[in-house]
């Protein structure tokens, strides 16, 4: 479950940064790094992600917390 409050956690930091943005193509580009953030936490805490796709994105998640 860590993980899944990470993920959580770094959806919420796009959605920040987004709204500190002017340019409506930016925003809507972080927001959807949020929902994929959103996504891969609920896949996460389902237990449905994939183990290739759950190491790339504990490893981004290492490298952005870090």
């Amino acid at each position: 479950m860590k993980l899944v409050a990470e993920y959580r956690k770094l959806a919420e930091e796009y959605r920040k940064l987004a709204d500190k943005l002017a340019r409506p193509k930016d925003k809507h580009a972080l927001e959807l790094m949020a929902q994929a953030w959103d996504s891969a936490a609920a896949q996460r805490k389902d237990g449905l992600i994939s183990k290739a796709v759950r190491e790339i994105l504990d490893r981004i998640c290492q490298e952005t917390v870090d």
